[in-house]
């Protein structure tokens, strides 16, 4: 005799376990629930343990029988436990073929017989195939459903709403789990699905571009549409390629470092950038922008270069008191660097604290997100930039912002007069467009490029020729 201990999730995984190990001649000798998980683990489920047999070779279904008949544990005095019948043949044979005369599912009665004379036959796993009804009785959608046999008592059939919820909860307590005899029911197969297939969208030209620049040879073309797809203005693509198809000979227009080349120098003259020695004539620079724009970092950034590259006095005042954790993150980069700071939560606080430091070279006032559709924050913004009326404001905008959202937030905050842009995070994108276009139409010149997290080697001097040159390479170098 084999013999086997499964443990799965639910019981209709367990007895799908022990017809693939033991065949569906194998006898289910218990079944019950057992914790599931490790001891400390309070959110474990519980799981359903099977202890099933196989009879080798020339042994018999009734002396096996006797070896592993059991007495029922005796219910305490308190609790009426039901008399248990012993399984007969008939009900054997009902459990197997199941109700195949289309009868109701009630049973008959056993007949009452003596243990001595009526010996308990063994109930094996049927195959799947044997349980299934007639097609006239099927549903016409069948779930899945556990049948329970107890010796002399029948639980009728529920389906499964809910698989992880194991079949043995819906029996008395009073039942013993020695006499249970459970299998599993299969009902018609239902095909699977097929795999869902997301439509591609293609990238599509804009309608003003369709039309490509006359006499413009496969090398320009190709260049043309690749910056329509990094998002330039169309117009301002169709112009510039234009001009080189009309400029270009044909010697130069099948090599592709001088038509690059003479594309770029094009694009760089439409925007501008700021030289940093022009901010010798400006001592307190205010940083503005949207929410997750970057700006304490940015300020962290050009702190550490004024203070080691330029060697010279810089202090810090935190005017972002409304976020959370502004103030501490603020402290933690002045601490590092060894720059003094000062918190203003009111506009005169900020004024007082930027008189404060009229000793030092540079003082960088960091100001709380802006939101430009929001028009109370426009005044909060307004009303601490209106208290210091010398001083440099730049826009801290993300290369990951869309380019709507980028116009509108420099159009909303034009009221204040910026002098910069600031752009930030240009080493997660390979799309910079959005970003040229900002600088093409507002007219702004760029004052800083950053591209990381690292606060000394990720500020880089702007300049027009590294955002064109991303234009054609996908990526910031």
């Amino acid at each position: 005799m084999i013999t086997r201990t499964v443990r799965a999730e639910t019981m209709m995984q367990a007895l799908e376990q022990v017809k693939q190990d033991l065949g569906t001649e194998a006898l289910v000798v218990s079944a019950r629930q057992i914790p599931g998980g490790l001891p400390w683990q309070v959110w474990r489920k519980p799981m359903v343990e099977i202890v099933a047999v196989k009879l080798e070779a020339g042994e018999e279904p009734s002396s096996v029988m006797k070896k592993e008949a059991k007495e029922p544990t005796p219910a305490p005095a308190g609790n009426k436990q039901p008399a248990v019948k012993d399984l007969t043949r008939k009900d054997t044979d009902l459990l197997k073929h199941g109700n195949q005369a289309g009868a109701s599912h009630k049973k008959q009665p056993a007949q009452t017989q003596s243990s001595s004379s009526v010996q308990p036959e063994s109930v094996s796993l049927p195959d799947l195939a044997e349980l299934v009804p007639a097609a006239a009785d099927k549903p016409s959608n069948p779930q899945p459903v556990d049948v329970v046999e107890l010796q002399g008592k029948r639980i009728e059939p529920k389906p499964v709403a809910n698989p992880k919820i194991d079949l043995l909860q819906q029996l008395g307590r009073d039942e013993i789990i020695e006499d249970l005899n459970i299998v599993q029911v299969a009902t018609a197969t239902t095909p699977a699905l097929p795999l869902l297939q997301l439509p591609k969208l293609p990238w599509k030209t804009p309608q003003e571009a369709l039309e490509r620049p006359e006499g413009a040879w496969p090398l320009l073309e190709m260049l043309y549409r690749q910056m329509l797809q990094q998002g330039v203005d169309a117009g301002l693509v169709k112009r510039v390629c234009q001009i080189s198809a009309d400029t270009l000979g044909y010697q130069a227009a099948l090599d592709k470092k001088r038509v690059v080349e003479h594309l770029r120098r094009q694009l760089e003259a439409y925007i501008k950038v700021q030289r940093e020695t022009s901010l010798n004539e400006h001592r307190v620079i205010c940083v503005i922008g949207p929410s997750g724009a970057g700006k304490t970092s940015f300020c962290a950034k050009l702190a550490v270069r004024y203070r080691q590259s330029l060697k010279r006095s810089v202090a810090w005042v935190c005017a972002d008191t409304i976020r959370t954790g502004g103030i501490a993150e603020a402290k933690s980069y002045t601490e590092a660097i060894n720059v003094p700071m000062r918190v203003g939560y009111t506009p005169q606080e900020v004024f007082d604290a930027v008189e404060s430091f009229s000793g030092q070279d540079l003082v960088i006032v960091d100001t709380p997100a802006c939101n430009p559709r929001n028009e109370e924050s426009l005044v909060e913004i307004g009303a601490i930039l209106t208290a210091l009326p010398n001083r440099n404001t730049w826009v801290v905008v993300p290369a990951t912002a869309k380019e709507n959202d980028l116009i509108n937030t420099v159009a909303a905050l034009n009221s204040f007069k910026p002098r910069a842009l600031v752009a930030t995070k240009l080493d997660e994108t390979n799309s910079f467009g959005a970003l040229y276009n900002l600088a093409f139409r507002s007219q702004l010149p760029f004052a800083f490029f950053t591209r990381g997290p690292r606060v000394l080697d990720d500020l880089l001097p702007a300049a027009s020729s590294r955002l064109v040159q991303a234009l054609f390479t996908e990526r910031f170098d």
